[in-house]
């Protein structure tokens, strides 16, 4: 009996220890509770007793609850990985035989997979929704540089053979870590490529970096304004938050060729970077004609052109800053942004089309002067079209003289190198707007008086044939030079060097259609020829600064035509109504005589 109460007073502990056990689980005490069954465990190996039969049976029973219990815990994702060393000791502590480490990795892999694949975006839903699922994205980003760091340490212990309490003897070591590097590499493999491949299906499904671009899916570059405007907001959020995370990765020292696979990524997430930032510019240059205000600025060498070409030259150098950040010395690379740069030079010279059309529609065709003096047109519905016409001429000149020059050295500054093929196909492309432009302001001017031109030369019935007596110089001739005078009131008040460039194609227009209407006369009479070189003479005299040699040449050709037109040339008679008609309008003929050659570069 001493000995049996002996027992009791020793092993007293065990009969309250099931209560114990599950305070402290309560209490999630649960280095308690170890301590209390390690104590336990070798308290029952010494005793043999049915009296304690009981309650080790309890006790085995709450030790099956708390392997549930901790291998849920371990199972938790996320989990840090001072708590899942934590309870793979538990757990070790409770049953040495089981790899409770392989089963948390097996479960932390699977769990942190399930969570990738949840950030997809279906296209459906990317439609319905913004470009890019920037929650999605970036719970992709911080599940895996959180989960996966914690993943990998666990990974790097294992291999080490550093989790569990064991003795140094080798073969416990060998039976208790079974699993090999090869397993983990497979693991580590499977996680890496899911998040490598959601990313690319949330960012880079719209387009492929090595694709190539057709014509129709660049017509359909501005389809959608507010898709556009979303890329650009988000998308160099999402590449900034992946980057960091892909940086986290390389510094765990994981294998070589996930660490080419993730730097891969990052290129082709770069460069759809530099793709969308040059979409966004594109969209802000196409849109720029919407800001015209007309406001005049001087230029010493142009003359006034508005704030147009500026504004086009600050959108790119806002971008230019983001655009070196993400910008490579790679092929592909180079080849978009040889197109990024080209397509934003093009975009511009569309801006001055549609100004152009926008010039159709207004009401007002006469030409006004516009002094010299004026800075600042307060509002479009002022200006003639012709003038505003000119301004947009204007306006090419000055993006083509000094806008083009400084972007190329600003863009250089920033890398863009070996890029003079793609400015000489702006310029083919630059010439060739501006020949259309010249063309439009030439018709714009020369029509008013082309359709009056005839029925001025056979006012009062005029007729070459009959014709007995010359006078003077005839009435549409100083129609022409009243005209043009105001055509080059028009165009000097905005810019000198365009007066000759614009007149002079007037000029030949001019001279083509005299030479079609001096062509149908049939017969001319004595007077009728000596008229008829007076005439054409007079033009010859008062715009021969503002010909070119093709129209002056063929202005003379039409007067060779003219019978007797040597004599009468040289007739004293013609040389004096020639002199005294141009005295006569001297006063409009002056601003001829200071007309500069100029031709379009």
């Amino acid at each position: 009996i001493c000995n049996a109460l002996n027992v009791i007073q020793r092993y007293q502990f065990l009969f309250h220890l099931p209560q114990t056990i599950e305070r402290s689980v309560k209490r999630e005490e649960y280095e308690k509770v170890i301590n209390d069954l390690v104590r336990a465990r070798t308290a029952f190996e010494k005793v043999n007793s049915r009296v304690f039969r009981n309650i080790q049976q309890e006790i085995e029973q709450q030790i099956q609850n708390l392997r549930i219990l901790f291998r849920q815990r371990l199972t938790e994702f996320p989990s840090s990985i001072d708590n899942q060393q934590l309870f793979i000791r538990y757990l070790y502590s409770l049953d040495p035989r089981v790899d409770s480490v392989w089963d948390c990795i097996i479960h932390q892999k699977a769990a942190l997979i399930h969570v990738l694949h949840s950030c997809v975006v279906h296209h459906r839903t990317q439609q319905q929704q913004q470009p890019y699922n920037i929650r999605g994205h970036d719970q992709a980003c911080h599940v895996l540089a959180t989960a996966f760091s914690h993943l990998w340490h666990l990974i790097q212990l294992y291999l080490r053979k550093r989790l569990y309490p064991l003795s140094e003897r080798s073969e416990e070591i060998d039976r208790t870590y079974t699993h090999k590097a090869s397993e983990f590499l497979t693991l580590t493999k499977e996680i890496i490529q899911t998040f490598i491949s959601i990313i690319r299906l949330n960012l880079l499904n719209r387009s492929s970096p090595t694709s190539n671009s057709t014509s129709s899916q660049e017509d359909n570059l501005y389809v959608n304004h507010d898709e556009i405007d979303q890329r650009f907001k988000t998308l160099p959020h999402c590449v900034q938050n992946c980057r960091l995370c892909v940086l986290h990765l390389v510094s765990l020292d994981i294998q070589p060729d996930f660490k080419k696979d993730l730097q891969q990524l990052m290129f082709d997430l770069r460069l759809e970077c530099f793709q969308v930032i040059i979409d966004y510019a594109c969209l802000e240059v196409s849109r720029l004609n919407t800001q015209e205000t007309w406001e005049l600025e001087y230029d010493e060498q142009l003359g006034f052109h508005t704030k147009l070409p500026n504004l086009f030259y600050d959108i790119i150098v806002q971008k230019a800053n983001i655009i070196d950040e993400n910008f490579f010395e790679d092929k592909e690379a180079k080849r978009q942004a040889d197109r990024a740069v080209c397509r934003l030079l093009n975009d511009f010279a569309s801006v001055f089309k549609c100004l152009i059309k926008d010039c159709s529609s207004t009401t007002s065709n006469s030409m006004e002067t516009l002094s010299t003096s004026t800075i600042i047109i307060t509002s479009s519905e002022h200006l003639s079209k012709t003038l505003r016409l000119i301004i947009i001429l204007n306006n090419f000149s000055y993006t083509r003289r000094f806008i083009v020059p400084r972007l190329k050295k600003i863009l250089l500054n920033y890398g863009f190198h070996d890029m003079d093929h793609v400015y000489d196909k702006i310029e083919i492309i630059y010439k060739r707007d501006v020949e259309q432009l010249l063309d439009i302001v030439k018709n714009e001017y020369f029509r008013p008086f082309l359709h009056r031109l005839e029925s001025r030369m056979y006012a009062g019935r005029f007729d070459w044939a009959t014709h007995t007596r010359v006078i003077s110089v005839k009435d549409y001739v100083k129609h022409i030079i009243l005209d043009l005078a105001r055509v080059h009131a028009e165009v000097y008040s905005i810019s000198s060097p365009l007066v000759f460039i614009v007149l002079s194609r007037i000029l030949s227009t001019l001279v083509n259609e005299l030479s079609k209407l001096y062509s149908k006369i049939n017969q001319f009479s004595n007077a009728g020829g000596m008229q008829a070189c007076l005439d054409l003479n007079a033009l010859q005299k008062s715009f021969e600064r503002c010909m070119d040699s093709d129209t002056s040449n063929k202005l003379k050709e039409i007067i060779s035509k003219i019978p007797d037109a040597a004599e009468h040339i040289e007739s004293n008679g013609l040389t004096d109504m020639l002199n005294i008609f141009l005295k006569q309008m001297k006063r409009y003929l002056i601003s001829f005589q200071d007309v500069q050659q100029q031709h379009t570069e």
